[in-house]
C-alpha cells in the first residue's frame, strides 16, 4: 500500500508541476499556444485522499493490525472526512477548476485549435490566441513546441511564451 501511495503522490506533484502550473504560467504571459490538460484536474483530489492512506498506513505499521478505525473514533471521523473531501473536490472543484479555466482562456482572446492535438492524447486541447499558429504540425520539440517543416527548414512555435 504505501509503495502505492508513493506513486500515486509522484504522480500528482509531477501532473500538477509539469502539466497544471505550467497552464497559468502560460495565460498569464500570453504565449501563442496553451496546453490544457484537462485529465490532469482530477488529481486534485488526490492530497485529502493521500492524507488518509498515509495515517491509515502509520497505523498498521505501528499496531501491526489492518486499519479498521471504530465507529465515533478520530480516526474514524478524520478517514470519513478526507474520502468526503476527496469525492467532493472530485465532483464540484475539479469541474469548476476546468470550467473558470476555460472561461479564463475564452476571456483572454484564445481559441481551441484541434489541428495541434498531438495523436493519442485526447485528454489535453492547445489553445491558440492567434490563428497563425493554428496548424498542422508535421512533428514537435522541446515540450512540445509544434514544428512544420517549410522549404526543408523546420519553423516551430515557441510556445511557453518567453
Amino acid at each position: 500500500m504505501s509503495i502505492a501511495m508513493l506513486l500515486v503522490a509522484a504522480l500528482s506533484i509531477y501532473a500538477y508541476i509539469n502539466y497544471l502550473f505550467p497552464l497559468y504560467g502560460r495565460l498569464l504571459r500570453g504565449a501563442p499556444v496553451v496546453e490544457t490538460p484537462y485529465l490532469a484536474f482530477g488529481l486534485l483530489m488526490a492530497p485529502p485522499a493521500l492524507a488518509i492512506l498515509l495515517v491509515g498506513c502509520a497505523v498498521c505499521i505501528w499496531t501491526g493490525k489492518k486499519f479498521d478505525p471504530s465507529e465515533g473514533s478520530r480516526l474514524h471521523r478524520f478517514q470519513t472526512l478526507m474520502f468526503g473531501l476527496s469525492l467532493k473536490t472530485l465532483l464540484y472543484v475539479v469541474p469548476a477548476v476546468m470550467i473558470l479555466t476555460t472561461l479564463a482562456l475564452l476571456g483572454r482572446g484564445y481559441s481551441p485549435c484541434p489541428k495541434l492535438l498531438i495523436s493519442g492524447s485526447a485528454w489535453q486541447l492547445f489553445w491558440v490566441n492567434d490563428e497563425r499558429v493554428c496548424f498542422k504540425p508535421d512533428h514537435y520539440i522541446n515540450d512540445n513546441w509544434p514544428c512544420k517543416v517549410i522549404d526543408g527548414k523546420d519553423v516551430c512555435v515557441q510556445v511557453d511564451g518567453r
